[in-house]
């Protein structure tokens, strides 16, 4: 079942949230008191010996590389909060210049980064570069089994929806898409995406959608031609607000809630098995000058207070079972059901396969 979403449900769901969230916004959070941030008083009591470890070896900071860790700024107050005297700090490198400044810290041996926060490819593109540093959280346990590496040198801990976002004063609700092959239709002329070739958020869902059987070679030729392709379709988040750009099929789910947020007059509509989750997680860098601080880090973003922090202050889904998105927001299940999983240990390879077909469809 498709699912359209209004502002007012976005707001009154959100408040909701906020105040029901165990994420403490006062005072200096008490470990004795309260144990539910950390899902329970083992894990609070295992966090609690990462964080002393890391002050008794004078790790004072977390540097984390990735463009998620500067959008995921306010979570770091969070942490902060928790952890006196522990900061983060983001370096929102991605793409080739993230590629580069990498392979030169490990060709050089002068490491800065001891996290990296990205999605799947830059993930295992580093994992299988061998930067990762095993490392199993010991509060990984929480979270399903298919989010952790089974070689403990990444963990996925986060999650965007990518469907449709469009201007609800120019596309009118009977008209949007039904299924992948309504896309096709005239009226829908000119919608955006990025190309298909270029890796993009485009590429990024068709490998999820072409393994899932939802769309083939002759489909993507149709649905380039219907469209208008650009570069990415980042910039054309604002031309929604304007109504200048109507659609974009796929869409972010974070960022159409930031545009809401801001009065803009935008819908999101989520159809299963046309809609797609795209995952981000961490791995621990081989090298790291702060590991101790790296280890308490990614343990702290399984427990209940980041994963609820990453709802509100980072509009995304969390992964960790129990903690509820709301009710407004379109059901991470049913959409993840609605496609054939690909595990971490396959995801390069069906990428390499997807490649070849959009290439063979498209060049």
């Amino acid at each position: 079942m498709m699912k359209t979403i209004t502002r007012r449900a976005v707001g009154r769901a959100g408040l909701a949230v906020a105040t029901t969230s165990v994420l403490g916004m006062g005072a200096a959070p008490s470990w004795a008191d309260d144990a539910a941030w950390a899902g329970g008083e083992a894990n609070a009591k295992a966090i609690k010996q990462l964080y002393e470890a890391a002050k008794q070896a004078k790790q004072t900071q977390a540097v984390i590389y990735g463009g998620y860790s500067s959008i995921y700024k306010p979570l770091w107050e969070v942490f902060n909060q928790r952890f006196p005297g522990l900061a983060i700090v983001p370096t929102p490198l991605s793409g080739p210049q993230l590629v580069s400044k990498l392979d030169a810290e490990f060709a050089s041996g002068r490491h800065e980064a001891d996290v990296l926060m990205a999605g799947m490819t830059e993930l295992l593109s580093n994992v299988a570069k061998d930067h990762a540093q095993p490392y199993r959280p010991p509060n990984a346990g929480a979270l399903p089994e298919r989010y952790v590496d089974p070689q403990n040198r990444f963990i996925l801990q986060f999650a965007d929806v990518f469907g449709i976002v469009y201007n609800t004063d120019k596309v009118p609700g009977a008209d949007l898409p039904k299924k992948i092959a309504d896309l096709l239709d005239a009226k829908h002329k000119g919608f955006i995406m990025d190309n298909p070739l270029a890796g993009g958020a485009i590429a990024l869902c068709w490998i999820e959608l072409t393994n899932s059987g939802m769309i083939d070679a002759k489909m993507m030729r149709g649905l380039r031609d219907n469209a208008n392709v650009v570069p990415s379709i980042t910039p054309y988040y604002a031309n929604l607000t304007t109504g200048s750009v109507k659609m974009i099929p796929w869409g972010s789910f974070s960022r159409y809630l930031r545009l809401k947020e801001a009065g803009a007059q935008v819908g999101f509509q989520a159809v299963p098995g046309m809609v797609v989750p795209l995952y981000g997680g961490t791995a621990i860098l081989k090298g790291a000058p702060n590991p101790l601080a790296a280890q308490l880090f990614q343990a702290w973003y399984i427990t209940p207070e980041a994963q609820e922090a990453l709802i509100t202050k980072g509009y995304s889904y969390p992964l960790t079972p129990g903690v509820k998105t709301p009710e407004a927001w379109p059901n991470l299940k049913a959409l993840v059901d609605a496609l054939k999983p690909i595990s971490p240990a396959d995801y390069m390879s069906v990428r390499g396969k997807f490649e070849d077909t959009v290439r063979a469809a498209l060049q």
